[in-house]
């Protein structure tokens, strides 16, 4: 994979024309065989995938401060197997939130992993019209409004944008059979989508993941399966105008360091502050990166982008041109000390240690994902 600094992501990865026709040919009959929306949904709702250590403790955050900004939605936070031990559970519930355990779907669940099973909790939620937060992400505002937006009314989607384009020779544009499409990936760190109206939609992005092997070496994971689904069956969405800023730090050599990806709403607010980049789990107690705001003027033409790797031990992205840098309390406040608050107070607690050890053997030696017990 490459990012270049115009902004088009570039692959590695070629198809011969009989496998693009053999693609296309496959997920056009899938399309045939989805069932009718089971009609047993309602009401709006969050959804979360936060299983393991890392997503745990990030969506802890997240939650807290959803909770803190007044938003009273009704939460899923869905994990595989034993990614969550008892305690965690526990801790989810207590914050209201319901626990939904994968492997409760059978083989509907089988051979998928990490990122692509976010459309997979979205199609089982309970919810008719649902927030998909990814569990690194935090709210910046309610965002139950969201779901008012003329624009997500009329089609049933709001969708985000990454940094990157997709390359104009890349096979996705052959396989769903349209033309190239002038606008920034999707990313999928939060997605508002009506379950009943894009359900058809939701099944081919599933798809999608299921053929990982293929897709997600042309999409850079899950983020843009969403995307593309939509474009293929010709259904509208609605990509949020606003291009995705950074927040970050400056090094001892005055670099910018850009770990947080910064979305807004549909007013061009900051909504999200996606800490993708540097996640709470690997970040020490002492350590405050949410310093500056990085993002392109409104009217802005040149525009580059520095994706690379830290000494400090993480990626970073740098937005280089017609850009405006803040001090990131100005309009934060102090949200970074309080979401470092809360990681304190979790790892202040014994059963969070216990709960390391919990997830070190999960993944070290009952990788089946079957449950087990510490002695």
């Amino acid at each position: 994979m490459i990012f270049k600094s115009s902004g088009t992501r570039c692959i590695d990865f070629d198809l011969y024309d009989d496998d693009i026709d053999k693609l296309k040919k496959e997920w056009e009959r899938y399309v045939l065989e989805i069932p009718p929306h089971p009609g047993t949904c309602e009401g709006k709702g969050v959804v979360m995938c936060i299983g393991g250590l890392s997503y745990f403790t990030c969506g802890i955050i997240s939650l807290k401060m959803l909770r803190s900004l007044g938003c009273t939605l009704p939460v899923e936070a869905w994990y595989y197997g034993n990614e969550l031990s008892g305690w965690a559970i526990s801790e989810l519930t207590k914050m209201g939130a319901t626990c939904r355990d994968f492997t409760t779907l059978g083989a509907q669940a089988e051979g998928l992993y990490g990122c692509a099973l976010k459309p997979l909790a979205i199609i089982h939620s309970r919810f008719k019209e649902v927030l998909f937060i990814d569990a690194d992400n935090v709210c910046v505002n309610n965002p139950e409004p969201l779901f008012d937006c003329p624009r997500y009314l009329e089609t049933g989607a709001i969708f985000w944008p990454d940094y990157w384009e997709t390359e104009v020779d890349n096979p996705i544009w052959r396989i769903i059979g349209k033309e190239i499409k002038d606008e920034k990936e999707q990313e999928s760190g939060q997605i508002v989508v009506d379950r009943e109206k894009c359900w058809q939609q939701l099944n081919l992005c599933l798809y999608f993941n299921r053929q990982s092997a293929v897709y997600h070496k042309l999409l850079l994971g899950d983020k843009d399966t969403f995307r593309f689904a939509w474009m293929a069956l010709n259904s509208p969405y609605h990509m949020i105008p606003t291009p995705a800023g950074a927040c970050g730090y400056h090094d001892e050599h005055g670099n910018f360091l850009g770990i947080t990806m910064l979305q807004h709403d549909a007013a061009g607010n900051i909504a999200f502050l996606h800490r993708n980049l540097l996640k709470w789990d690997i970040t020490m107690s002492n350590e405050r990166r949410w310093t500056h705001i990085k993002r392109f003027n409104s009217n802005a033409i040149q525009k580059k982008y520095s994706f690379s790797f830290s000494s400090n031990g993480h990626n970073y992205i740098d937005l280089i041109g017609d850009i405006e840098t803040i001090a990131s309390g100005n309009i934060l406040g102090d949200r970074e000390e309080t979401c470092a608050s809360y990681l304190q107070e979790m790892r202040s607690d014994p059963n969070y240690n216990q709960f390391v050890l919990h997830d070190y053997f999960a993944g070290k030696r009952y990788r089946n994902r079957q449950p087990f017990l510490l002695q």
